[in-house]
């Protein structure tokens, strides 16, 4: 069921002063058992909104769909322009259970929420009874709103590149995917904070289990190149994970300084065997994450956010994959022999191995 809820269902004609979301705020429940299910869901909602929208700017939210086809929700979001990119849900070491797409509504950039009716909508408990899952949906819903207020930042200082911004080269296109996701989930983190709870021990946790695994993967896949030999594929595959890892350095990094007493290097992570490697990017992009949020809303260029694009590019030097700028147009890519990305047979020859330790 498909339930879109307007003035007394779901819309306000006056919001209280201080209150940033629309008074003409549209939300979609999907897949509701019944209506009256569906309306007690937009109600509390609002309500929630109305709140978090005294602290978080909510003035460029498009919209809310509540979904319990949250697969399907995601990839019937009417975006506003054309795109071949359908949006599915994080899966994986991380699952996603809400997501605020950017859209374009008559010309104008803003946000839309997609949420997990499964997770979210234990904001419904009574008040005074309230377990934990309550507090886990009020966070989930403040991460996402916080998404707004960002993307509405960059929008104001950079009008016409979110969305419209086409790059002449995979490499300006693989750099601006990954800044704009880690700064966006940095910033995300530090507005909302620990709003409802506090999940920095949990992207913590994501995060040393990403941090163990990425250097090994990129390894192996780039042993995989070594016989298909499609540069394009190992360039968007090694530059794909190690902007996993920015992302998700990002999202413990910000939820950390957003506590009271940020604490950025904990010993679960710092103790970590591959840390050593990974220190001095994660240094770097702890400080160019500094930078932009101490000038936040007020960037005069993006020279300060095209620091993380050279953060990724050097990870992936370290690991193998070199870029050099022949042009704007003309980016080349090599991928040097070591040791340590060489497919397993060709080490067992002395002399392979004898050239490759000189």
């Amino acid at each position: 069921m498909v339930s879109k809820m307007q003035d007394e269902e779901g819309k306000t004609d006056e919001l209280p002063q201080g209150v940033t979301i629309p008074s003409d705020l549209q939300f979609s429940a999907r897949m509701f058992a019944d209506e009256d299910y569906a309306k007690e869901a937009i109600y509390k909602l609002h309500s929630v909104l109305s709140v978090i929208s005294q602290s978080i700017d909510l003035a460029n939210l498009d919209g809310v769909t509540v979904a319990f086809d949250y697969d399907e929700a995601l990839a019937d979001l009417d975006r506003g322009y054309e795109t071949t990119y359908t949006l599915t849900a994080t899966k994986g070491v991380a699952i996603g259970v809400a997501m605020a797409p950017t859209v374009i509504r008559d010309g104008v950039i803003k946000t839309h929420l997609v949420l997990n009716a499964n997770y979210a909508l234990s904001i419904l408990e009574e008040p005074g009874e309230e377990t934990e899952y309550f507090w886990q949906s009020l966070h989930l819903v403040a991460h996402e709103c916080a998404h707004v207020e960002v993307t509405a930042a960059f929008d104001r200082s950079f009008p016409g590149f979110l969305l419209q911004k086409t790059h002449s080269n995979i490499l300006d296109n693989m750099r601006w995917q990954v800044i704009l996701a880690t700064w966006d989930e940095y910033a995300v983190c530090r507005i909302a904070g620990s709003i409802g709870y506090d999940p920095a021990e949990g992207y913590l946790e994501t995060l040393v289990k990403v941090l163990g695994d990425t250097r090994g993967q990129c390894y192996e896949l780039i042993k995989a190149y070594r016989t298909h030999g499609d540069v394009g594929q190992i360039v968007g595959e090694v530059y794909g994970k190690l902007g996993d890892l920015l992302k998700y350095s990002s999202y413990f990094v910000g939820a950390a300084a957003a506590q009271e007493t940020p604490e950025t290097h904990p010993p679960a992570l710092t103790d970590a065997s591959e840390f050593g490697w990974f220190a001095p990017f994660y240094e770097r992009l702890i400080e160019v994450h500094e930078a932009l949020w101490s000038e936040f809303g007020k960037w005069k260029n993006l020279d300060a956010f095209e620091a993380i694009g050279d953060v990724l590019e050097d990870m992936a030097e370290s690991i193998g994959v070199e870029a050099s700028r022949e042009s704007d147009d003309l980016i080349n890519f090599s991928i040097p022999y070591r040791p340590e990305s060489m497919p397993d047979i060709a080490m067992t020859n002395p002399l392979m191995r004898a050239l490759l330790d000189r």
